[in-house]
């Protein structure tokens, strides 16, 4: 596997991935509340922004240059 690739997985879904499960696995038993929310739930929000952001520049930094401009 290229580099390149491997660094555009590791950005693009690894990185959430393990964002999304260290999250249930360290807040399933916690009672703490973040802006009204359960901390998990508002981790769960979190990522979904932040999934959004590591696709986003996964896309900008490796496959961007592969889109033909008419």
């Amino acid at each position: 596997m290229k580099l390149k690739t491997a660094l555009n997985v590791l950005i693009g879904l690894i990185i959430p991935f393990v964002g999304v499960i260290g999250g249930i696995v360290i807040f399933r038993n916690s009672e703490q509340f973040v802006l009204g929310f359960p901390i998990l739930y508002f981790w769960m929000f979190l990522w979904f922004v932040l999934t959004t952001v590591c696709i986003s520049l996964s896309w900008h930094f490796f496959d961007r240059h592969e889109i033909e401009v008419d």
